[in-house]
């Protein structure tokens, strides 16, 4: 009975060990106090909710990482403070966030007169916050036909468009968005404004092939290019409203580069000291951080960084031996009486014992015999 209870204090102590271990493991997100999601939405720092929480930058180029989440709304709804732009995600690896906009949409009647228009906010603006559009995961589209889709930034001026006309269905062209009904257009970096412009053509006389199969309603948005797929008809002929989701890229954007950045030390945004790195960003001026190889977490918090134990992660560093966790990194060797390819399952073989005494026998052999 005795030892039952003390083979039951045992197993109570390791798994009290095991539960404290892993609540230690619990990786940084957002600073101490401060709440770290809204609805199902993660909110990590430099982002914050709420006074005390968020980067607080100073200087005429300071940004605005502040976000407010109303919890009014089911799912509640995370919106950035500076211009109200709802956002659908945020990622602090990738640097990335999602928003959604609604598509611009002009309609037609039979005759190519204007039948009507959506009234919902369709321009964006990132004005004094970290955020741009992606440059490489987001494209214009324009859709229906005849149809000039294009969109101008905050001075008023072009940016980007595509042009898609109409063919009969007999005629029409293989290829996805290409032109035929549909067309898309990359954008280019650096850009903090949205604001679209459908421009219509008149029917005449003679263009009845430019009209022939045209829709009823034409739209242009910026959508996160693997989000959208023009595949079928029933997406070209649609005539309601939608929402689609466009990517935005953020960065520390105070200073240009982390070259800059380092000279401040004070501001400088990459808190995890020798444990994470800076890196500068490609779209726009800036940067960002990432914590060293061997460490995770948040690098933008004060000992954000932490130790990853790779031998609790073999599915990520393969270890068919001993392993042994070290700061940073981690050592793997075969059992002791084996040899081999310790990365490899079945590497570590045992050794040969026959052969290595054979080895000996012979090595003081040819000691004797030699001359």
């Amino acid at each position: 009975m005795a030892t039952t209870v003390v083979l039951l204090l045992i197993l109570l102590h390791l798994l009290v060990a095991k539960a404290t271990a892993a609540a230690q493991r619990q990786l940084p997100v957002a600073r101490p106090r401060c709440r770290d999601r809204c609805g199902n939405i993660t909110v990590p720092y430099p982002f914050g909710i709420g006074a005390g929480c968020y980067r607080d930058e100073a200087g005429a180029n300071s940004l605005r990482f502040e976000l407010e989440c109303d919890d009014g709304r089911s799912p509640p709804r995370l919106v950035d403070a500076n211009q109200k732009n709802q956002l659908a995600d945020l990622s602090l690896d990738a640097g990335e966030a999602r928003a959604y906009l609604n598509a611009t949409r002009h309609c037609y009647n039979s005759t190519g007169g204007f039948a009507g228009r959506n009234t919902n906010k369709a321009y964006m603006t990132l004005l004094g916050t970290p955020f741009l559009f992606s440059s490489t995961k987001s494209r214009l589209v324009a859709l229906g036909c005849p149809n000039l889709g294009y969109f101008v930034h905050g001075d008023g001026y072009y940016v980007s468009g595509c042009m898609s006309v109409c063919r009969p269905s007999q005629e029409a062209m293989p290829g996805p968005c290409t032109g035929i009904g549909c067309c898309q257009s990359e954008i280019p970096p650096g850009l903090h404004f949205f604001e679209p412009t459908i421009r219509n053509f008149p029917r005449g006389g003679e263009d009845f092939s430019f009209y022939s199969n045209s829709t009823p309603c034409r739209y242009v948005f910026l959508v996160d290019k693997e989000w959208f797929s023009y595949t079928d008809r029933v997406f070209l002929n649609r005539t309601d409203d939608f929402d689609v989701p466009v990517v935005l890229d953020w960065a520390i954007r105070n200073v240009g580069n982390c070259s800059a950045a380092r000279q401040n030390t004070t501001d400088f945004a990459c808190r995890g000291g020798a444990r994470s790195d800076c890196f500068d960003v490609a779209n726009g001026p800036g940067y960002r951080c990432n914590c060293s190889q061997g460490y995770e977490g948040n690098p933008y918090l004060d000992n954000g960084c932490i130790d990853i134990d790779e031998c609790e992660h073999k599915e990520n560093y393969s270890c068919y031996g001993v392993c042994t966790n070290t700061i940073g990194s981690y050592t793997c060797q075969c059992p002791p009486g084996t040899s081999g390819d310790v990365k490899v399952k079945s590497g570590c073989r045992p050794d040969d014992k026959f052969t290595l005494a054979l080895k000996v026998v012979t090595g003081n052999f040819l000691k004797t015999t030699s001359p």
